[in-house]
């Protein structure tokens, strides 16, 4: 005698992989096209348009910004760009990485501020 179960039978449920990945790569570009807060773009405004005079705190102060926006960046570039800018991406890390003297300082957070810029035109133009 053949015994049946006492729960009910049905076909198993589709893989939910490709909803999930969709789901989350959409998350994803909502997040990248949040873009950078106000403050990061002042100072890159400040930096480029070559204003002198910045106090060493305010050095210090625009290096944490550059460098958290950094962090945002490598995550958000390559989803709203066509071609993932490696080049302009290891610039930045490199950048990330340097930790200047005080003498050296405006120097770098101008090639930083470059840096960033190059990066957004880019997501911009694609």
């Amino acid at each position: 005698m053949a015994t049946t179960s006492a729960w009910p039978t049905r076909a198993p449920l589709p893989p939910r992989e490709p909803d999930l990945n969709r789901i989350i790569l959409a998350l994803a570009r909502s997040l990248a096209e949040d873009g950078l807060s106000d403050s990061v773009y002042d100072a890159l405004n400040d930096v480029l348009d070559g204003l002198e005079g910045f106090a060493p705190e305010q050095l210090l102060q625009i290096t944490n910004k550059f460098r958290s926006a950094v962090r945002q960046l490598v995550h958000t570039a390559p989803l709203r760009t066509l071609v993932y800018p490696a080049d302009e991406i290891a610039l930045l890390k490199t950048l990330h990485e340097e930790h200047p003297d005080l003498d050296g300082a405006l120097s770098y957070v101008r090639r930083f501020a470059v840096a960033i810029s190059a990066l957004l035109d880019k997501m911009e133009d694609e």
